[in-house]
């Protein structure tokens, strides 16, 4: 028998390693994973409450048209695939049942968010008219966490901030109606600065209802590698200061979720998360084992003085849930900080909002004594 080897807190022999580095790769990502890593996987987390994913996407047959004619793209980008088109990616996606699955047989729960960029990606320049676009409505959201409350807990909301009042209406709406947790922004994909003045009413609304919200940082993946990026501008999510630090300042109370790792902003996110109580980070986005390596400051800050600001997020199915949860297991983290990332922060930070979404938090709380 091969000797086994310590990879961070998995124990394998090189073969195997090599061929489970190779499988959470195939295609496609949403897939349940194959015995041999779910049992691996289940065995780490024996004894613990379930990891809790803050960000994922429901791109499902009909959730992935959130990305209009930017997921053909995505799938050259991401996964090097040819001749892609809508009718190939409906047939690959997986159902909502499907969709689901993967996270009940890996045992972890997830607060899927939404998509709603109808005005710059469905209707109108920088990236419409586009026939292929659907935003993924709250209703929607609200949906998945009812008929599969077993997996999916709670959910994020979206708005389109460009709709004005209208805005302002679905928020408060998808808040205190819908009872989802807080409200999800992909600025490059709806085109707007956060920090620009004419969004300050709903940064005020959403503080009054003491309702979180997750922006995305750094470098984004949607037009990546195409001529000209597709029309997307990295100036959206890269000004993360003075940007994201104005708003956090200006609205002290809203409790900002800084998504990704910031790839290109790594410093700043680490700075304004330092500076700024209200201020909050995940990680998804970024395979975990190019962590150390791209995002330096990030990695040494959350082995260290930030290691109570930091949430796990998979980007699940864009990623494969399997996939991120192996390399995490396997990074050098600190002794206590991967439980940190992959559930305790979660219920410090959003513990009373999920609870305010109807969320029961027995499963987390019995086994953290000091929340």
């Amino acid at each position: 028998m091969a000797d086994k080897k310590r990879y961070g807190l998995l124990e394998m022999d090189e073969e195997t390693k090599k061929r489970l580095d190779k499988e959470i790769r195939k295609q496609p990502f949403h897939r349940p994973t194959g015995e041999e890593l779910k049992a691996m996987l289940k065995e780490k987390r024996k004894g613990l409450p379930r990891p809790i994913d803050v960000h994922c996407h429901p791109y499902t047959k009909t959730g992935w048209k959130s990305l209009g004619r930017f997921r053909p793209h995505l799938e050259k980008y991401l996964y090097n695939k040819e001749n892609v088109t809508a009718e190939t990616i409906t047939a690959e996606a997986p159902t909502d049942e499907e969709w689901v699955q993967v996270y009940r047989e890996l045992g972890v729960a997830t607060t899927p968010v939404g998509w709603d960029a109808e005005t710059t990606m469905g209707l109108r320049p920088p990236y419409g008219p586009d026939e292929l676009y659907q935003s993924n409505t709250n209703d929607y959201m609200a949906s998945l966490r009812d008929r599969f409350p077993d997996v999916v807990i709670a959910a994020w909301g979206s708005v389109d901030p460009w709709k004005g009042k209208k805005a302002l209406e679905e928020a408060e709406r998808a808040i205190k109606k819908l009872k989802l947790i807080g409200l999800k922004f992909q600025q490059t994909g709806q085109a707007f600065m956060i920090s620009d003045r004419q969004f300050y009413p709903l940064w005020d609304l959403l503080q009054e209802m003491e309702a979180p919200v997750q922006f995305h940082t750094g470098y984004t993946g949607l037009g990546g590698g195409a001529p000209g990026g597709l029309g997307v501008k990295l100036k959206y999510t890269m000004n993360v200061i003075p940007d994201f630090d104005d708003v956090a300042a200006d609205f002290p109370k809203l409790k900002m979720i800084l998504l990704h790792p910031a790839e290109g902003r790594d410093e700043d996110a680490v700075l304004v998360c330092r500076h700024k109580g209200n201020c909050y980070r995940e990680l998804s986005g970024m395979w975990p084992e190019y962590m150390p390596i791209n995002v330096p400051k990030t990695w040494y800050e959350l082995n260290r003085r930030q290691q109570d600001k930091y949430m796990f997020g998979s980007e699940f199915n864009l990623f494969p849930l399997s996939g991120i949860l192996y390399q995490q297991y396997q990074l050098d983290y600190r002794e206590g900080i991967l439980e940190k990332l992959l559930w305790k922060n979660t219920i410090r930070i959003l513990g009373p909002e999920l609870e305010r979404s109807g969320v029961n938090l027995k499963e987390w709380r019995i086994n953290l004594a000091e929340v």
